[in-house]
């Protein structure tokens, strides 16, 4: 029933109907399970050593500051060999990009 522009008195028999548009937005739970009790994911012990390892790894420093030591001290007596092969493949592997989009 309408007794205003805008304005419905409550009727409990209408139900608002939703487009599947609408549906499909509104987020789903899944189904519940009471053949399975609800249990907190353990890891074997293995997992957490190589959860433990890839925490290190990721909190190791990108530059290794012992080996850049010990080249620049090289480097400053004058007795580094730069390995030329590995110099000319990096060097021709950064200019790559660049020749290319030329």
């Amino acid at each position: 029933m309408v007794n205003q522009v805008g304005h419905v008195w409550h009727d409990p028999s209408i139900q608002r109907v939703e487009s599947p548009e609408q549906q499909a937005r509104q987020p789903v739970a899944p189904p519940a399970r009471p053949d399975r009790p609800s249990q907190a994911a353990e890891l074997t012990p293995e997992l957490q050593e190589v959860q433990r390892a890839i925490e290190v790894v990721r909190q190791a420093p990108d530059v290794r500051e012992g080996r850049v030591a010990a080249i620049k001290k090289l480097l400053e007596a004058g007795r580094y060999q730069a390995p030329l092969q590995v110099v000319a493949d990096r060097v021709a592997s950064d200019l790559r990009p660049t020749l290319d989009s030329e």
